[in-house]
């Protein structure tokens, strides 16, 4: 049977260290739901390696993209050096992933994790207006004055759509796909304020900035909402005997037998875990020495953690641990935070500066806080100066190209959407 928790420390201890095991086990099962931001916000045009990147890009997408998307890519990649691309990269990258990761979920997403038809209405005018701009773009990508005229109906288009989203998320159909398109849609908007003010010729992307901050704030009121969404989709059982464990809600868990596992689903992904009951011991002990060597030492773990009796810990109590580590600092929700904290940071260094041109038409580029233009040239008196000051951002650089091509390589359907 195993002996009685000695303390209400133990047991809090003992429902820690399953939180860490169940999450774990979930994670590495594909059954924690993703909430990444597929979008390079705000990476520099960089030379040959955007063109690499562009390329990889259009091999990556294969069918699944619209001609005039895969048409868009191309010129891009011709053209990289064009000042009124800047910014598009971004999104070009944002749409096509989420087209992949949309083709996924549809055939995937079962019951109310399918989210309300206000919800999906929303997610699909969400991807119309995105996708539209896009296309808007590809047709008046040689006239300035059309695409400022498209670029502001378009985000005061998306914008709303973007409140209207938010606001069914906060009445109860905050799934994870609605979050993870309303996080995408924000970032997407974001980038086309940015790729708006260089435009216009503005000094700074004020509006951008601004956008930011505010979805920043709506996501610590719709973080709450979707807690309360996942604490409906999390089911833990406990099995006995031969039995195995089901989460029907209409079916009552057998009370005869010793515990010899449990077994952990999430509805809305449709996926389950089953850990038995050795694992479970194993797992547990050692993460409580783990964090016994960070913290308070747990001088009881190595000998009481496979003599404690796990039955003890009712399933509800399972779940909750569950959840708390799905919502803390290693979750996928914090990584979506940590996402735009870092897209606010980076986008108060960004400036504009109006009245670029070169022989493909006159446009804006995206400079450093520092003064240091991203396409300058080294030519001239002043080139040697402009090749050191290029050799001391060459670390920046590279760093960032780095993070564009993981954010292509590591969001294949085949790989990254397999989480989802």
């Amino acid at each position: 049977m195993g002996q009685l928790f000695s303390s209400e420390e133990q047991l809090s201890q003992v429902k820690d260290a399953m939180g860490f095991v169940l999450y774990d086990a979930m994670l590495e099962g594909g059954a924690v739901p993703d909430l990444g931001v597929v979008h390079p916000l705000l990476l520099s045009n960089h030379g040959a390696g955007l063109q690499e990147q562009l390329k990889q890009l259009q091999g990556d997408i294969g069918k699944r993209a619209p001609t005039y998307l895969k048409d868009l890519i191309g010129r891009l990649a011709s053209f990289s050096d064009e000042p009124r691309l800047a910014g598009l990269v971004g999104l070009v990258v944002s749409m096509v992933m989420d087209m992949a990761y949309t083709s996924k979920q549809s055939s995937a997403v079962k019951g109310k994790s399918a989210g309300s038809s206000s919800g999906q209405q929303r997610v699909w005018e969400l991807q119309e207006v995105t996708e539209e701009y896009l296309k808007r773009c590809r047709i008046n990508l040689s006239d300035k004055s059309k695409l400022i005229q498209d670029s502001v109906r378009l985000e005061a288009q998306l914008s709303l759509t973007l409140t209207q989203l938010k606001t069914s998320l906060l009445g109860g159909d905050c799934d994870s796909r609605s979050l993870r398109h309303w996080a995408s849609g924000a970032a997407f908007h974001t980038q086309m304020l940015v790729h708006l003010a260089g435009l216009e010729g503005q000094a700074e992307p004020r509006a951008a900035r601004a956008a930011l901050e505010q979805y920043k704030e709506d996501l610590t009121q719709i973080i709450p909402a979707y807690r309360h969404y996942k604490s409906n989709m999390v089911c833990v059982v406990k099995c006995r005997g031969s039995l195995l464990a089901s989460c029907d809600p209409h079916s009552e868990e057998p009370e005869e037998g010793s515990m010899t596992g449990l077994t952990v689903t999430d509805r809305e992904t449709g996926k389950s875990v089953t850990l038995s009951l050795s694992t479970m011991k194993e797992e547990t002990g050692r993460r409580m020495r783990v964090s016994g060597t960070d913290a308070t030492p747990v001088p009881t773990v190595p000998s009481s953690s496979s003599s404690i009796n796990l039955d003890l810990i009712t399933s509800d109590q399972y779940a909750q641990a569950y959840l708390h580590h799905l919502f803390s600092d290693k979750g996928p929700l914090a990584e979506l935070e940590d996402y735009f904290i870092k897209a606010s940071a980076n986008l108060r260094t960004k400036r504009t500066e109006p009245g670029c041109t070169n022989n493909k038409g006159v446009g804006n580029e995206i400079k450093e806080s520092d003064g240091v233009h991203v396409g300058d040239q080294a030519q001239g008196s002043d080139g040697e100066q402009r090749v050191d000051r290029r050799g001391r951002r060459e670390e920046e650089c590279e760093q960032r190209d780095e993070g564009l091509q993981l954010s292509i390589v590591e969001t294949q359907p085949n790989e990254r959407l397999n989480h989802s």
